[in-house]
């Protein structure tokens, strides 16, 4: 409860304080705020699809990836407020509301005094590249004018602190928001002009969904068209490797490299079995004719000689050689030409003209066997016309050899580069494919991103405000008000935690740590001057009456003042105390170190009982002795010790020291329990002495009120 008291009073010393500050700050919170402009309020809501729309991958089957979509929405919202964004919509604000500005009347873009304002701070370079007739020329020359440099205009304008078109401005006041779990975002914008409030979200959503859909599409394009130039760079080779292929093909008359290599390798194995069968029979008609001409004797000579023979024979070989050419050599339609055929007819008539002649020429010679000639002849000349037959044949093979090899050697390099050419072909199709695959894919993606970005409408468009908001100038005069009261709370009770000025009885105690017994008012000015003594003896009456139940009843009844500092006002409340006691009849002696003893004297200082000090002392019923200041001397201890009561006179409004406190605990380390040691408080504030002696005169209604207020008489009566 003293606690409580103590807060009370706390909070009525700084009652002054608490009125007037917090009152003149409401004031001024009034008087500065009757201007505060009011804010126009726009939103709008934009359908982004993402969750809920309609996709291809979601047509296909494919899962629905959660994370993709949370990170599209916060790119979205996060691209709403970007710089590059922002600066657009600045810069397509301000063209406008140069554009449709009025100075003499509002419109529905920017307010007449905003528009002087403008007009104001625009350079006259800058007013010149304003083109009223076209806001697509007035926009290509604000950025054409636009330079990083402090000192260009347009680009300070976004990047200075400008209400209206700074991105400070612009993204601390624009409001993005996702509604709830939805694919719904809500965007809100506040300005003191109603038309650039409407116009900023306007532009806004404008452009964010053309950010928004260069950025979805840039990069797909971009792929795109890489993958179309490698197509058409891809296709322009294949092409030229395949017009390549057919002009080597042409060239080098090759129209089925496998079938034409078979052919030749037939032509071949064709070849070697000729040869052989005809190196057979010239070997078996080589025989049979030197077995012959051995039985001939002289014959075979002579018809070796014979020109006949030999020109029959040579007709014969050469007739054999084509047919063998042609049969051998060409195809099965060279067969029914009609050369061979004459070639034939004319051999069976050469051989049927051979035969006629060895039989004339066998009817003319015999044998040496005695044996017929016409039977060996007829032999010999068969066998010498197969020798001839054959040893043609073998010649014209021979020839016939190197056509063969002609053949593999023209056509074994064909196959090395057909196969090369065939596997470029080959690499180039399947990477033109690849392509072609990576081709559709993203124009599915392209595709894809379409419909997604094709959901992205706004839904509420912005709607120009007619009604401003409220504003807050209320909330800013309560804070103001509330706030200083706080802050005055505040600051106070941090120095009332600080102070060491002692002041009452709370603060004394705890800061002496010795008990309080009394206070006596100050030199009271002012409303309380003419009430002086009245109160004054009040307080002295309390404190004579508290004096006297610390003293003994038996004993001498002996009261030490004493203080730590001199002025503490020892003096003048021992002769309080000693006039009140007298005034009732006791006998009381007063005696002071300034006029009855030295506390520079050997008897002092080796005193050991009051008596030493004064001998007038022994008729009283009660003694004060008044010592001197701690600071200066020390007080013997059984002095001390003599004592019923020690009262340490100290001021109400003095800082207590760390010193006080050193010389207040030697005094109570020496004083005994029947000697306790005590505080009086000096020059207190009335209240302080009314904490002690109850309500001081005068005693008017509104005194008495605050009294019983300050002491929770919350429902007493008078």
């Amino acid at each position: 409860m003293e606690y409580l008291l103590y807060l009370s009073r706390f909070i009525y010393r700084l009652r002054w304080w608490l009125i007037t500050i917090p009152v003149a700050l409401t004031l001024l919170a009034i008087h500065s705020t009757k201007h505060l402009g009011r804010t126009y309020d726009t939103t709008a809501t934009v359908y982004t699809g993402i969750i809920s729309g309609y996709t291809i991958e979601t047509s296909s089957g494919a899962g629905v990836n959660l994370t993709q979509q949370s990170t599209t929405l916060d790119n979205i919202l996060t691209l709403i407020t970007s710089q590059s964004t922002l600066k657009k919509v600045s810069l397509k604000l301000y063209a406008q509301n140069m554009i449709y500005g009025d100075p003499n009347r509002d419109n529905t873009h920017i307010q007449a005094s905003t528009y002087k304002e403008l007009l104001r701070i625009t350079p006259k370079e800058v007013l010149k590249l304003i083109d009223k007739k076209d806001e697509k020329k007035t926009i290509a020359n604000l950025e054409a004018y636009e330079k990083p440099d402090p000192k260009n205009f347009v680009f300070g304008l976004f990047y200075w602190n400008h209400p209206d078109y700074c991105y400070s401005a612009l993204s601390e006041k624009i409001k993005v928001n996702r509604i709830a779990g939805s694919d719904m975002i809500d965007i809100g914008y506040s300005n003191g002009d109603p038309g650039i409030a409407y116009n900023t979200l306007k532009i806004l959503n404008e452009e964010f969904i053309d950010q928004y859909q260069q950025l979805r599409f840039g990069e797909t394009n971009s792929v795109i068209k890489f993958f179309e130039e490698e197509l058409a760079r891809l296709k322009k080779r294949l092409e030229t490797s395949e017009d390549s292929l057919t002009t080597y093909s042409l060239s080098k008359r090759i129209i089925n490299y496998g079938e034409q290599t078979k052919q030749v390798a037939a032509q071949n194995t064709s070849y070697e079995e000729k040869c052989e069968e005809f190196l057979l029979e010239y070997h078996t008609a080589k025989t049979l004719i030197n077995e012959l001409e051995k039985r001939m004797d002289s014959h075979a000579k002579s018809l070796r000689n014979n020109s006949e023979f030999i020109s029959r024979m040579q007709n014969i070989t050469d007739l054999t050689s084509k047919i063998t050419d042609i049969e051998t050599f060409n195809d099965e339609n060279s067969l029914k030409n009609k050369d061979l055929n004459s070639y034939k007819r004319q051999l069976k008539k050469a051989e049927s003209d051979f035969n006629n002649f060895t039989e004339k020429y066998s009817n003319q010679k015999y044998t040496k066997e005695k044996i017929a000639p016409e039977e060996i002849l007829q032999q010999w000349f068969e066998q010498m016309l197969n020798l001839e037959k054959a040893d043609a044949k073998l010649k014209l093979m021979e020839s016939r050899k190197g056509l063969i090899d002609d053949k593999y050697i023209f056509f074994s390099p064909i196959g090395n580069t057909l196969k090369r050419m065939d596997r470029d072909i080959g690499f180039t199709e399947n990477n033109y494919m690849s392509m072609l695959n990576s081709l559709n894919a993203a124009r599915l993606r392209q595709k894809n991103l379409q419909m997604t970005s094709a959901t992205l409408r706004v839904i509420n468009p912005p709607v120009y405000p007619l009604a401003a908001e409220s504003t807050n100038r209320k909330s800013i005069i309560m804070t103001v008000f509330f706030g200083s009261i706080l802050a005055i709370l505040g600051f106070s009770l941090i120095v009332e935690l600080l102070d060491r000025t002692l002041r009452d009885k709370v603060r004394a105690e705890r800061l002496t740590s010795s008990k309080v017994i009394g206070a006596f008012p100050g030199n009271n000015i002012g409303q309380y001057r003419n009430f002086s003594k009245v109160r004054g003896q009040i307080a002295t009456k309390f404190m004579c009456n508290t004096i006297l139940s610390y003293l003994p009843n038996s004993e001498k009844k002996i009261i030490n003042l004493l203080s730590t500092e001199t002025g503490d006002g020892k003096s003048f409340i021992g002769k309080q105390l000693e006039e009140y006691w007298n005034s009732i009849g006791l006998n009381v002696k007063h005696i002071s170190w300034n006029e009855d003893f030295s506390k520079d004297s050997r008897e002092f200082l080796l005193a050991k009982s009051v008596t030493d000090l004064s001998n007038s002392t022994d008729d009283s019923d009660i003694l004060i002795v008044e010592y001197p200041p701690l600071k200066e001397c020390t007080i013997p201890e059984t002095l001390i010790n003599e004592a019923g009561l020690n009262i340490v006179i100290t001021r109400a409004n003095k800082t207590w020291k760390f010193t006080d406190q050193l010389l207040l605990n030697q005094v109570k380390k020496i004083a005994s329990p029947k000697s306790p040691v005590v505080i009086c408080l000096n020059k207190a504030e009335s209240n302080v002495v009314e904490s002690f002696t109850g309500i001081l005169p005068p005693y008017n209604k509104f005194s008495k009120l605050i009294y019983r207020f300050s002491q929770f008489g919350l429902t007493a009566s008078e």
